[in-house]
């Protein structure tokens, strides 16, 4: 049985109670003489450091706060949230930053340290080495990339269960963290680090489980990291486990440490009847190697010193393809629901119920961690450890589902890694598998410094793109929801963007008066917006250099994002005879089923029905999917439920302002066949006299027959997402203008008016129905204008309003004045009068309508609604 040192005999034993460092013979022997002649000592400064530990992790807790609140501060000023920051003041922020990071992270690891004293047996649960070892590497990738650092993996196990072993979760996580940061740290720029997780040919020798009475030694696994780093003096070795020591060529160097990494992985190992070994490496730097217990995922029984399976009750077997939001929600809900089923995962990438949706801040940088979007809210990491431990879930993550046979109710399954396949038996299937990016077809697209944007490992590789200094001249094909966000992302990191949209207008989730208004906020904010553009083909030798456009343009990039949609993955449901809809997704009906009812669809690969129109649509949506996912695991588990519907409601961020969408626009409820009518409506958010009050601009649609409310847009700085909110539980409920109106709102000046917007328009377009006034459009009044007789202009604003910004050849009447001067109004001619934001210009056409003026109308919203050019002085 080897130890974890050499193959010297002399030292193939060492007491479970010293750290396990492994030096070479000369080293190790002079360090023995001199540790038995200090034992004594070093007992009583033991204990000295551990009273001194004690009063330090009590700081901690009370430092833990205000670091924290200082970094956020930090990086919101940082990150150009409050303004734009001279180069002077970045370069103290910077500094405070840096300082505030040594101190968050001291504190970090006190905790993390002091934290083993109370993990007890029953906090070790089957965790999964490799799902682990994957996590850790994602979190010092970036380190490495910006050194070029080569990071090696390889990964020999024969069976799966060899993969598992007894221990906390997140312990796991951060012990492999710490060698593969100690690893990327001490190793210079363009070296290589190598990790290797294998089942060792002999066992090593292990500290048994207390009162285990077993003679016999568990399988093991280990796991091995080798660097290229600048090594350690033999002087240090033996103090390398020690609370805060750092060897003297890493004080020496600019790396910055704690000196807590190791004292943490060595006692938290040793907790999880492990032993972990530091040895000098062949190439100069530091072989880490750390061995465990292996513990299958299985319950076991050691009754007469044996392991023996228990058997386990299997109610139904379930197997679920693809583990991101609608997958692992159906999963987990699965889970509890039946404690006695088997429930497996299959997934294609490496990361399971990661936070797709947050993609764009990691790219951002808003977000500072690929692990914060793979956590839950409890800072636990969803892997498979996190799936098997707390839902009682296997998954198989890097595995591909290649086909279904319904008839034997099998999935087949290939293992990515290494090609093997196998098939799984199923009771009940589920599919998940999602949507993949759109690619248009055209020349160019398979040359390199092209992404898209549809997983971790696209946002992974964007925001390394972006740390290139020479990368800063981006141009994001599609206008859509998703190149928007994109765009604010690209923005924050300092490149220059240009955004292509085949399109009139960007954002079609919102009619074109109030996208436009958000093109132009964006054009503020220095982005290029290129509309009714075709991309006609990408230009390059040897990677992307240029976008061509249809009308003849070219524009130089250092790099392509291509954000032209998704479209659901159909091909394995196709396959299989499973029936798609008229969207191109798998058909289901209110419970989730396919056209095999024992398959079940859910999430981007499923068709949705309109609630409002009744008719089939493919709107895919986080919060839609992770819905899915839960009605077909209530149905799957005899807790019967069926998903009523969408009404489409979407919203996303632009810079500083909101822009949201519910139910129809006004284009999609012409096609639909109703007959809509609109308002739009400025105003702020809140009372206007407090400071946090912000403007947001709203449209709201309905059917004019019936009042039936239709939908709502919404943009702005303000709070528009509670609005769309709002209207969204309306289409729910299938309210009517006048229900609209007489909602009881939550009101206080802080967070709503006393008629909340939406209540206003509400009451505008009753007031329009109820033929009180007749408005007109922005886009109608901008082609009114460019007819040979366009109507009278009248613009009723204050003096000092208009003097600022006006409609050109408008006549100008303030509303006090304009029944003594109305004389000067033709009553030949349409008039159409004009506020800032409609209130005072409707006043107005009720004055004139007294004085018998027939052909009267309001511009709906204003001037703050007005999306085209205005005469300024």
């Amino acid at each position: 049985m080897p130890s974890l040192a050499p193959s010297d005999h002399n030292r193939s034993t060492m007491s479970t109670e010293e750290p396990a460092i492994v030096l070479s013979a000369d080293t190790l022997t002079s360090t023995l003489e001199e540790g038995a002649a200090t034992r004594a000592p070093a007992t009583g400064a033991r204990e000295v450091r551990d009273e001194l530990l004690k009063l330090a992790v009590i700081a901690a807790h009370q430092l833990k706060s205000p670091l924290h609140s200082i970094q956020t501060s930090l990086n919101l000023l940082m990150g150009g949230f409050v303004g734009p920051i001279p180069a002077n003041q970045r370069a103290l922020l910077d500094n405070a930053n840096r300082s505030a990071s040594r101190g968050s992270n001291l504190v970090s690891d006190l905790l993390r340290l002091r934290g083993l004293d109370v993990l007890s047996a029953d906090d070790l649960v089957p965790v999964n080495v490799v799902d682990a070892l994957r996590t850790a590497v994602e979190r010092v990738r970036d380190a490495a990339d910006e050194k070029r650092i080569e990071l090696s993996e390889a990964i020999t196990l024969e069976e799966p269960d060899m993969g598992w072993v007894l221990a906390e979760p997140s312990v796991v996580q951060e012990v492999l963290f710490v060698l593969l940061e100690n690893a990327v740290k001490y190793t210079p720029n363009a070296g290589r680090v190598c990790i290797r997780v294998f089942v060792p040919s002999q066992p090593y020798e292990l500290p048994q489980p207390p009162a285990s009475g077993r003679d016999v030694q568990c399988p093991q696994i280990a796991c091995e990291v080798v660097d290229t780093g600048i090594g350690i003096p033999p002087a240090a070795w033996r103090d390398l486990f020690t609370e805060f020591f750092r060897a003297p060529n890493a004080r020496r160097s600019s790396r910055e440490g704690t000196g807590l990494g190791l004292a943490f992985a060595d006692r938290a190992i040793r907790l999880m009847r492990g032993r972990l070994r530091l040895e000098p490496a062949t190439s100069g730097g530091v072989k880490a190697l750390l061995v465990l217990p292996c513990s299958p995922p299985r319950a076991e029984d050691s009754r007469g010193g044996s392991a023996v399976r228990r058997a386990r009750h299997i109610s139904q077997r379930v197997v679920v393809v693809g583990g991101v939001s609608a997958g692992a929600k159906a999963a987990a809900r699965i889970a509890r629901l039946d404690p006695d089923a088997e429930v497996t995962v299959i997934e294609k990438g490496q990361f399971l119920s990661y936070a797709g949706c947050g993609l764009p801040y990691y790219i951002s940088g808003t977000v500072q961690e690929q692990r914060a979007l793979l956590s839950s809210p409890l800072g636990d990491v969803r892997d498979s450890s996190f799936f098997h431990a707390l839902k009682n879930v296997r998954t198989l993550d890097q595995t591909e589902a290649t086909s279904i046979d319904r008839e034997a109710r099998q999935v087949r399954i290939r293992r990515l890694s290494d090609g093997q396949e196998t098939a799984l038996s199923y009771d009940q299937l589920v599919l998940a598998t999602g949507a993949r990016a759109a690619i248009p077809d055209i020349p160019g697209t398979d040359l390199p410094g092209i992404y898209t944007l549809h997983g971790v490992e696209d946002a992974e590789a964007i925001r390394g793109r972006l740390r290139d200094p020479q990368a800063k001249e981006v141009v994001i094909v599609g206008g859509g929801v998703l190149g928007c966000q994109i765009t604010e992302a690209v923005a924050l990191q300092g490149s220059r963007i240009s955004l292509v949209e085949a399109q009139p207008s960007i954002l079609g989730i919102v009619d074109p008066e109030l996208a436009a208004h958000v093109e132009k906020h964006m054009a503020r904010r220095g982005v290029r917006v290129h509309t009714g553009c075709a991309v006609i083909g990408l230009e390059g030798a040897d990677r992307v250099r240029a976008v061509r456009l249809a009308d003849g343009r070219s524009l130089p990039c250092d790099f392509v994002i291509l954000a032209t949609g998704v479209q659901p993955r159909v091909t394995l449901a196709q396959r299989a005879g499973i029936e798609l809809g008229t969207t191109g997704a798998v058909r289901v009906d209110p419970e989730q089923r396919s056209s095999d009812p024992l398959i079940f669809a859910v999430g981007d690969c499923a068709e949705n029905r309109n609630l409002i129109t009744g008719q089939p649509t493919w709107l895919p949506t986080g919060s839609t999917a992770t819905r899915e996912g839960r009605v077909a695991a209530g149905n799957i588990c005899g807790h019967p439920q069926s998903s009523p519907g969408v009404v489409g409601t979407r919203v996303l961020k632009v810079f500083d302002w909101t822009v949201a969408s519910t139910g129809l626009s006004e284009a999609e409820a012409v096609d639909a066949g109703y007959d809509p009518v609109t308002a739009l409506i400025v105003g702020p958010d809140r009372a206007h006299y407090l400071p946090t009050s912000q403007h947001i601009l709203l449209k709201l649609v309905a059917d004019r027959s019936t009042r039936k409310v239709l939908g709502l847009q919404g943009i702005g700085p303000g709070e528009v997402a509670k609005r769309i909110d709002i209207v969204a539980t309306a289409l729910f409920a299938g309210l009517h203008l006048g229900q609209l109106s007489e909602l009881d709102l939550a009101y206080a000046p802080p967070y709503s008016l006393a008629l909340d917007n939406v209540v206003t328009a509400a009451n505008v377009l009753q007031n329009k129905l109820d033929g009180l006034f007749e408005g007109i459009t922005p886009h109608q009044l901008w082609d009114l204008l460019a007819t040979p007789q366009p109507p009278v202009l009248l613009d009723v604003r204050l003096h000092s309003e208009y003097g600022r910004v006006r409609l050109a050849d408008s006549l100008h009447i303030p509303l006090g004045a304009l029944r003594g001067r109305i004389h000067e109004i033709p009553k030949d001619r349409p008039i159409v009068t004009i506020g800032k934001i409609g209130l005072r210009a409707y006043e107005a056409a009720l004055v004139l309508r007294h004085k018998g003026y027939q052909d009267v109308r309001v511009l709906d919203g204003g001037l703050d609604a007005w999306p085209f050019e205005l005469e300024q002085l």
